[in-house]
């Protein structure tokens, strides 16, 4: 949100200097309002993009956390078919994927590039 904001400032910035009438001032005023329209412009394509993939996203971390319980829960039992530290690793890296995505959705900087129904439906695997 702030980044949009920022942007959103440069351009202003660049409209009004662009009216100055000196031809420094002239000069930068248009270099900041091109530089940023295009990263006004990048950044909005992005936004959009990541929101239109917010279902597929959810889907897909939801078949990886139903995997790891699934895989935890066979290491855990005593028909042990594969490496507990295998599956240790794996959901402390679900884990860590799950925190960043929680922490950059909450973070004021870049909130509007994650979904918050991303966040909203992932969650941690305890670990025993």
């Amino acid at each position: 949100m702030i980044i949009v904001f920022i942007l959103l400032g440069i351009i202003l910035l660049g409209i009004i200097l662009d009216k100055r009438g000196n031809y420094d001032t002239e000069v930068f005023g248009v270099l900041s309002l091109v530089l940023g329209s295009i990263n006004l412009t990048i950044a909005i394509i992005a936004i959009i993009c990541i929101h239109i993939a917010a279902p597929k996203i959810i889907q897909e971390n939801k078949i990886e956390y139903d995997g790891l319980c699934k895989r935890y829960e066979i290491a855990i039992s005593e028909y042990e078919d594969v490496s507990k530290s295998d599956i240790i690793a794996d959901i402390t890296a679900w884990n860590m994927k799950v925190y960043n995505t929680k922490y950059w959705t909450d973070n004021p900087w870049t909130n509007w590039f994650n979904p918050k129904e991303i966040a909203d439906n992932l969650n941690y695997i305890p670990l025993e």
